[in-house]
């Protein structure tokens, strides 16, 4: 089984597995996830857990695409059903950027469509457009970053350490600002707590905390799964995030462009639409 096939293999399982999230008598949709958070519960859904990997025989990538299917509907329930010991930091930044981005942006979508002002929909007015246009592209530009990470692939050779400091800190800030972009597209709807809206908030909020937590851990397929008990990951870096000008330090001189048209970049998406990205 080849790593493509494996990806979507796993991740199509997990994702019919938990059923549609808009389903609002799916245990495991964004209705019945809300409900038990208002209430102080566990949800009534079985627990977001990836069947197959307890052997440790899952690879990174697949791991990763098959996590998004929990981080699309609760990042907080998925980190508490193992996510967060699976893998590198960067299958667990790769699985929360996308899969929350993922969701926000199929939201914020589903909202405009319904939506109308000045007497059209909303999706059809050019600067709503270009917001959601722009978190598309962050999104593919997160998911070639941490595609790359996780196959141990160094997209920019001439700069050490560069690829393991952009997924650590740049992809986590780039999904942030599309999401609070999308926040402001959804209007008054973002805080409204009816409907399928309110789980936009709960994905914005839960994914911050899992995005700190994931970048204090190594952001590399080069890195070591667990954690030492010296506090430092297992190649000897330290097990918590750096100070802001020491992260900043191995990016000094690198342009967009630079970002966006690397060969190992370009490979999986076409910079044209990278170039996009507000992110």
């Amino acid at each position: 089984m080849t790593t493509t096939t494996g990806s979507v293999a796993l991740a199509t399982t997990v994702e019919k597995r938990l059923g549609d999230p808009y389903d609002t008598t799916n245990p495991n949709g964004f209705r019945a996830i809300l409900a038990a958070r208002e209430a102080g519960q566990p949800p009534a859904g079985e627990p977001f857990r990836v069947d197959g990997i307890d052997g440790g025989d899952v690879d990174p990538e697949p791991l990763m695409h098959a996590l998004r299917a929990g981080y699309r509907r609760s990042p907080t329930l998925t980190r508490s059903g193992g996510g967060a010991q699976w893998g590198s930091g960067a299958v667990t930044v790769g699985a929360t950027a996308v899969g929350t981005l993922d969701s926000g942006l199929r939201m914020t979508v589903r909202h405009l469509r319904a939506r109308r002002l000045y007497g059209a929909a909303a999706i059809d007015i050019p600067q709503l457009r270009a917001v959601l246009a722009g978190a598309y592209a962050d999104l593919l530009l997160c998911d070639a970053l941490t595609t790359l990470a996780v196959r141990n692939t160094d997209a920019f050779p001439a700069w050490p350490d560069a690829h393991d400091r952009v997924v650590r800190i740049l992809v986590p800030r780039v999904l942030q600002g599309a999401m609070d972009r999308l926040s402001l597209a959804m209007g008054s709807r973002f805080y409204i707590r009816e409907g399928e809206h309110p789980a936009f908030h709960l994905l914005l909020n839960e994914m911050q905390s899992a995005l700190f937590a994931a970048g204090g851990r190594v952001a590399s397929g080069r890195a070591a799964s667990g954690r030492a008990a010296s506090g430092r990951t297992a190649d000897g870096r330290p097990d918590r995030l750096p100070e802001p000008a020491v992260a900043a330090a191995p990016l000094s001189g690198m342009t967009v462009a630079d970002l966006i048209t690397a060969p190992a970049v370009t490979a999986l998406c076409d910079p044209e639409l990278l170039a996009a990205a507000p992110g």
